[in-house]
């Protein structure tokens, strides 16, 4: 019986170090919000409604831009944004058992905001950070590992 245990300890440690070896895909979408132009893209919908309830004055979010790139365990990668902005992202953290991934992000005009997620899910973070023509700036992050990539 604890012959059958010890392999099941191995087997779960073996996948765990195998999870830790495979990249993870992080996406970044870059989001105006404004509170001028009245216009929401349908795909920030809901991010809208929520972002709304704390910051009513915020009436049009468009996407401005989409980036990803694939990060190993321990990894970090520093994502242009515009206006010469730049957001490090580090992989802290391999997929967990629960499907979440550790992550270290540092939007314009915060400090580091360390975190786990569930991979496929998207992170919003609302900035400080006011563009040259007014809008709010917001990063949106996820994270999926996306092994033999």
């Amino acid at each position: 019986m604890f012959a059958g245990l010890g392999k099941l300890v191995l087997l779960a440690l073996a996948l765990s170090a195998a999870d830790a070896l495979h990249p993870i895909r992080v996406t970044v979408v870059v989001v105006f919000a404004s509170t001028k132009l009245n216009v929401i893209d349908p795909k920030l919908a809901a991010l809208a409604l929520e972002v709304q309830k704390r910051e009513p004055a915020l009436i049009g979010f468009l996407i401005v831009d989409s980036q990803h790139k694939s990060l190993a365990v321990g990894g970090t990668h520093t994502f242009g944004l515009p206006e010469k902005l730049e957001m490090p992202v580090k992989i802290c953290k391999p997929k967990d058992k629960d499907g979440r991934v550790g992550m270290a992000i540092q939007p314009p005009g915060l400090g580091e905001i360390t975190y786990t997620c569930m991979c496929d899910k998207f992170f919003p973070v609302v900035t400080p950070q006011v563009m040259a023509k007014g809008e709010r700036l917001i990063v949106v992050v996820m994270a999926k590992p996306c092994p033999g990539k």
